[in-house]
């Protein structure tokens, strides 16, 4: 495991049995708070030559304009940085006011995502996929 970037939001870092940069959030955020450890997840992805990105505790998107960055700003990087697999934990409780899937995801081929409410059976999947 390579630890990157710690804070006390999120926590990211590689991990080499399942090949793929993963984020793991430690509380809710916004603005800069929330979008720092996205781009830290994109240049860990780069360096690392990464097809595959898990982020664990999935965030809860807290207002429009982090939504809007997410989806506008963020997944076309994500894309750019070659990543083609992403996985994201979202616990049967959290709640979310975007579903990615249904927002963005749905016109993304280019990017296989699937959604699950376990890192387990996240963890499943993406070590099924090569490098």
């Amino acid at each position: 495991m390579m630890h990157y970037f710690f804070s006390d939001k999120a926590h990211i870092f590689w991990d080499d049995v399942i090949e793929a940069a993963v984020l793991r959030w430690n509380s809710t955020t916004q603005n800069e708070d929330f979008r720092e450890p996205l781009d830290k997840l994109i240049e860990l992805a780069v360096i690392k030559e990464a097809k595959k990105v898990l982020v664990d505790k999935n965030h809860r998107f807290v207002s429009e304009e982090d939504t809007e960055w997410f989806a506008k700003e963020w997944l076309p990087k994500l894309l750019n940085a070659g990543i083609q697999y992403m996985a994201i934990v979202t616990p049967e409780n959290t709640l979310t006011n975007i579903d990615m899937s249904q927002t963005f995801v749905r016109d993304t081929p280019e990017l296989s995502y699937h959604d699950f409410e376990d890192v387990h059976n996240a963890v499943g999947w993406l070590s099924g996929i090569p490098a």
